[in-house]
């Protein structure tokens, strides 16, 4: 695999993720009848275009699935039918929403468990973007801000159970399919209430418990937070805390919204943002 180079031909496309049983991650393989082969969702960049925005509309036109963009996975160089030099860049991606219809480009696709992916896939460029799953997924954090809960100052009661409103459901809701696609190791939130509610869907889908702890509440120091993303095991993991505790692990003046999630991966015990995902409701 070869990094950002300028091939003749350019393209992007995702390794696109759900969890299976057991929690065990399965990947997207898709068929198509032109070239009969099993394969990565994946196609030519247009003029114009960021290699992210083709990544995430090929794998919509070929699958019919709306994704969101997690981490880069690397990229694929060889030469194609017509004898044209190809760069292909790979991301991981979950689902948000969509379903598979059969178009003129991929008439099947496929769930596979890792293993088994790479024994179906035709190309071994698509079994070297599989054997980067592994390695870049087990570092990754997913740093939930809660929800919506309301206005502060109109709650007169104890602000560590200030519960999520109506908009603040809706936007636990919607981190549920995105995020249960990583196949999670833990789910750790704030004891506060509002932080707790915005797993709590999650939690019910994947049938893992929210383990709450003091070093993400509200007011915990940068120091605190941190030595807890070193004492966290392998990824990926999510984390539910306050906008405060975002900004000490991202820095000050990093968007940082109600119900937004950053991705951070865990390098050389230094943390490094990946990717923002703004609400998603």
């Amino acid at each position: 695999m070869e990094g950002r180079l300028a091939p003749e031909v350019r393209a992007a496309g995702g390794a696109v993720l759900r969890t299976g049983p057991g929690r065990q991650p399965e990947v997207l393989l898709v068929h198509r009848p032109d070239h009969r082969d099993w394969t990565l969702p994946k196609g030519k960049v247009e003029p114009g275009e960021a290699e992210e925005e083709c990544a995430l509309r090929e794998v919509a036109e070929e699958t019919g699935f709306d994704c969101l963009l997690g981490p880069e996975l690397g990229a694929s160089r060889y030469r194609d039918r017509r004898g044209r030099e190809k760069g292909v860049r790979y991301w991981a991606m979950t689902v948000r929403d969509g379903a598979f219809q059969a178009n003129p480009e991929v008439d099947e696709i496929r769930w596979a468990p890792l293993p088994v992916a790479g024994r179906q896939l035709s190309y071994p460029g698509d079994r070297a973007i599989l054997g980067a799953l592994e390695p870049t997924l087990r570092p990754l954090i997913l740093l939930v801000r809660h929800a919506k809960a309301g206005d502060r100052d109109a709650w007169t009661g104890d602000d560590r159970v200030r519960p999520l409103d109506k908009r603040g459901r809706r936007q636990a809701d919607a981190l549920v399919a995105p995020l249960a696609g990583y196949a999670l190791a833990r789910l750790v939130s704030s004891p506060y209430v509002r932080c707790v509610q915005t797993l709590e869907p999650l939690s019910a889908h994947l049938a893992m418990p929210v383990e709450p702890d003091d070093a993400i509440a509200e007011g915990a120091s940068a120091e605190e937070a941190r030595a807890l993303l070193g004492r966290l095991g392998p990824g990926p993991v999510v984390l539910c805390t306050h906008g405060d505790v975002v900004e000490a692990l991202v820095g000050e003046g990093e968007p940082k919204k109600k119900g937004s999630t950053w991705l951070l991966a865990r390098v050389a015990g230094d943390i490094r943002p990946v990717r923002y995902w703004p609400p998603l409701a």
